[in-house]
């Protein structure tokens, strides 16, 4: 067993160090409330990871020291508590620890951790609405990176302000459902597809078979090999004892070819999506169902459903699981298309289950998305004329860069927020200024007013420093995933807590380090019922909750009130 000190669980990413909001793993049984992104404490002498895919667990933050030792912190899959056991209201499984040479398994139990599937009063098991959000938030990015290939023809990279353009262009598809591959590959592959199965390939295939002795017009060595151990001289006599046959080489026509396989298994697999897509995104709401998006999927379905049904399609067999792409694939024009289709489809089915294990990660990459946009369009704002409270100018120009691929939930690489900001008061004299940067909690163990905040559990952090030489703030941004929990607790309630935990913080890293910055901080919550933003104040008013929808399509109102708050904040503190 762990002793108490080496391993706990926070409900909470700002409960280190608080008691009511801590549960230790000194059993191989932990239960606890799960209010959405629990994180892991443990000593840095042990390592954490998944059993089941012996995934190993990436640090969340600069490691911290108490009185215990050093430690380091892990957020928590949300894979591993969202399995579902006999008692309905928990769910359950298991984590395991290294500590030196000894391996320990430890069972969790988390009450209010929401399912990947729910079921209808039919008895049929559909997908959540958190696992359709989850699964948005991916195509999100994968639209990104579509685009900066589209528009900017820079592999990955978005420039920041290309970025308030497209999340503004998406608060006008509200009519329509919410984007996914499948009507990306709906309204790509119409007009090719029928054009490519009626055009499929088919080769000659060459075979042994008892033939007619007069029909034989082609043997090989092995039908040579048969012959010569055949009873009789002559060839009629041999024949004679098989029936008047010999085995010869003949040659049929046929379509069960590599590329073929796939292209059937393609077919499969857009009326499964389509299908998904229509009665998950669309369902029966009489509004969407009409849409643009909604007709083409449904056109899209009967159109691989009909091609399907065509007689050659019977005799193709299933691709073999890895497919390893042949010549027609990669370079045959009938193909190429579907083989890159194709591949996206395997890469998401791939990357669903990862994406729902680590969604509290991908949220935390959201939240630093729309509080980075929301200090540039400050910046954009100020250039623009338009009023504020503080002035704000970028100074060093970025792009945003994007991984094709998530990363244990993440997408955006570390490192490629925007800024740094040059901030200074809009009204009065006054001519004090600061510089603010953004920095990512992969990076925060590298400044220094950073590198001792591990303890805090913040996703981001806006370091202001003041030019004529004050103290530092520093802005704790926290992003808690409370679309995933069913039972967290009231808004107020959540905003207080991570404001006792700011000044618990402030007053015990203060006392050990020397020029301790001055915190601040907000918490970034996601709500699945939301429509629009709103703000949660703390009980002594010095910590704000913004409550963000987890649908992009309400993401523009959600930067513009970020960016209130954190102007609000700058104006404070400056």
């Amino acid at each position: 067993m762990l002793r108490e000190i080496e391993a706990q669980f926070h409900f909470w990413p700002w409960s280190i160090g608080i008691r009511e909001e801590t549960k230790d793993l000194s059993s191989s049984l932990v239960s606890f409330p799960f209010y959405g992104s629990p994180v892991l404490s443990i000593s840095t002498r042990a390592a954490v990871y998944l059993p089941q895919r012996n995934e190993q667990f990436t640090r969340f933050g600069p490691p911290f020291r108490t009185l215990g030792g050093e430690y380091q912190l892990y957020e928590v899959p949300h894979g591993i508590l969202a399995s579902r056991e006999k008692a309905p209201e928990f769910t359950s499984d298991v984590i395991g620890l290294r500590v030196s040479d000894r391996r320990i398994s430890v069972r969790i139990l988390a009450k209010g951790a929401r399912s990947r599937y729910s079921s209808t009063p039919d008895g049929e098991v559909n997908e959540s609405e958190l696992a359709r959000t989850v699964l948005a938030w991916s195509q999100f990015f994968d639209d990104l990176i579509e685009e900066a290939q589209k528009k900017w023809k820079r592999k990955n990279r978005f420039p920041w302000t290309a970025i308030l353009d497209f999340v503004a262009d998406l608060k006008l598809e509200m009519s329509e459902p919410r984007m996914a591959l499948i009507v990306h590959i709906a309204e790509t592959m119409h007009r090719q597809l029928p054009m490519t199965v009626n055009a499929a390939r088919k080769v000659l295939v060459r075979e042994r078979l008892m033939l007619p002795a007069g029909r034989v017009t082609e043997t090989d060595t092995a039908c040579l090999h048969w012959y010569v151990r055949q009873p009789g001289r002559t060839m009629a006599e041999k024949a004679a004892t098989n029936r008047q046959a010999l085995i010869g080489v003949s040659r049929r026509e046929t379509y069960n070819t590599l590329e073929n396989r796939v292209l059937k298994d393609f077919l499969l697999r857009c009326i499964r999506e389509s299908k998904r897509y229509l009665n998950t995104e669309v369902g029966n709401d009489q509004t969407l169902i009409n849409s643009r998006r909604a007709t083409r999927v449904r056109s899209f379905k009967h159109l691989c459903s009909n091609l399907r049904r065509i007689a050659f399609m019977e005799e193709i067999d299933k691709p073999p699981s890895p497919v390893r792409p042949n010549y027609a694939l990669q370079n045959d024009f009938r193909y190429r298309q579907v083989w890159q289709m194709y591949k996206r489809l395997l890469k998401q089915e791939d990357e669903e289950d990862r994406m729902w294990d680590w969604q509290s990660r991908t949220w935390a990459e959201v939240a630093r998305l729309l509080v980075s946009a929301a200090l540039f369009d400050l910046a954009r704002s100020s250039q623009k004329g338009r009023l504020g409270k503080m002035l704000v100018e970028e100074l060093v120009r970025s792009h945003m860069q994007l991984l094709r691929e998530q990363h244990l939930g993440c997408r955006v690489r570390a490192g490629s927020e925007p800024g740094p900001f040059l901030i200074r008061h809009r009204s009065g004299n006054s001519t004090i200024a600061a510089v603010v940067e953004i920095v990512h909690t992969d990076l925060a163990h590298e400044h220094i007013a950073t590198q001792n905040l591990g303890r805090m559990g913040g996703h981001l952090y806006l370091v202001m420093t003041p030019l004529n030489g004050d103290r530092r703030k520093v802005m704790v941004v926290w992003a808690v995933h409370t679309a995933a929990s069913e039972i967290h607790p009231p808004w107020e309630e959540v905003a207080s807590s991570a404001e006792r935990a700011l000044k618990q913080h402030a007053l015990r890293l203060g006392e050990r380090i020397t020029d301790f910055p001055e915190l601040h901080g907000f918490v970034v919550v996601s709500d699945l019922k939301a429509k629009k933003v709103d703000l949660h104040i703390g009980s002594h008013g010095q910590l704000w909750l913004v409550q963000v929808p987890t649908d992009q399509r309400y993401w523009k109102d959600a930067i513009e009130g970020l960016a209130l708050v954190i102007d609000d904040i700058l104006e404070k503190t400056l």
